[in-house]
């Protein structure tokens, strides 16, 4: 039966249930920027034209403008139909394992490994983490929860110096990076080659995976 990686242990020095509160907040706050950015950019430059802005000498500003309104209504429309549903699955997700886990695993070293294939126009990013005896855990792939813009980087600042995990990683888990309060969705990159650990890991941990919602691929 397959063991827990032995690991740095503390206190709980990262508030598990803090942090659930605190993802739903910034989940919140991103879509509402985003959705206030392109409804302005939709709705300004019609309601100008209706004011009478654009008469006489101003005109042409018409024309300038009117690309704006369609930026402004097909991005309405990727942020209601497209990044919203899949930004409130994986929310959910981090919300569920936080609920079953806690940050009581310190991993000191981040191995940063580039995705094989894109998504969306950014790689798959994995990385492995190791201690400082030289445990490792399997390679990881992992999501940043809320996503940041396509045009940064994709690796949060400071996780090159250590994260905190809540989970278990034959299943998946929440890395918490203190350097920058990143929080980080984890599943192996390698999900079906570990199908049969998973399944001898033991009743508890399978009990535990359960309950969070890590038995199966979230992203």
């Amino acid at each position: 039966m397959p063991e827990a990686p032995q690991v740095e242990h503390a206190s709980a020095a990262v508030n598990a249930e803090e942090l659930r509160k605190r993802l739903t907040s910034r989940v919140v706050r991103r879509f509402l920027a985003y959705g206030a950015t392109f409804a302005v950019m939709a709705a300004v430059p019609p309601l100008l034209v209706q004011s009478g802005a654009f008469d006489g000498t101003w005109h042409w500003l018409v024309y300038v403008t009117a690309p704006f309104t369609g930026i402004g209504i097909m991005g309405l429309l990727v942020v209601l139909f497209y990044k919203l549903p899949s930004a409130v699955v994986v929310t959910r997700a981090c919300r569920k394992a936080l609920r079953a886990y806690s940050f009581e695993e310190f991993w000191p070293h981040v191995v940063k490994k580039d995705g094989k294939r894109a998504t969306r126009g950014r790689p798959e990013l994995t990385l492995r983490l190791k201690t400082t005896e030289g445990t490792r855990s399997p390679l990881m792939r992992v999501l940043e929860v809320p996503g940041r813009g396509r045009h940064r980087d994709p690796w949060p600042e400071g996780i090159e110096d250590g994260v905190w995990v809540a989970g278990d990683l034959l299943f998946g888990a929440i890395a918490f990076v203190p350097g920058s309060g990143a929080l980080l969705l984890m599943h192996p990159e390698k999900w079906d080659r570990l199908a049969s650990d998973r399944e001898s890991a033991g009743p508890d941990r399978i009990a535990t995976a359960e309950r969070a919602g890590l038995t199966r691929k979230v992203f």
